[in-house]
């Protein structure tokens, strides 16, 4: 039997995807929107701090490819 992978969801379909959720859960929560504010700022500092780090470990793991190559001959 031949299993065929999963197709891959693609980037804008999953950002569609998250803004139906996500105003889902927060129709949902029956929160006032100074709640919704405070919770929602507070999740947003807490993923730009992440973002900040893999950016930080992508720019590290690119920099350090590009010198890797320069040594084998690449440019």
């Amino acid at each position: 039997m031949d299993k065929k992978a999963a197709p891959v969801k693609p980037v804008t379909v999953k950002i569609e995807d998250f803004r139906k959720d996500l105003n889902e859960v927060i129709a949902g929560s029956e929160l006032p929107p100074f709640l919704l504010e405070m919770v929602l700022g507070e999740m947003l500092a807490g993923i730009s701090s992440v973002a900040q780090k893999e950016y930080a470990q992508d720019r590290e793991t690119w920099e350090k490819a590009c010198k890797e190559g320069a040594k084998n001959g690449g440019h």
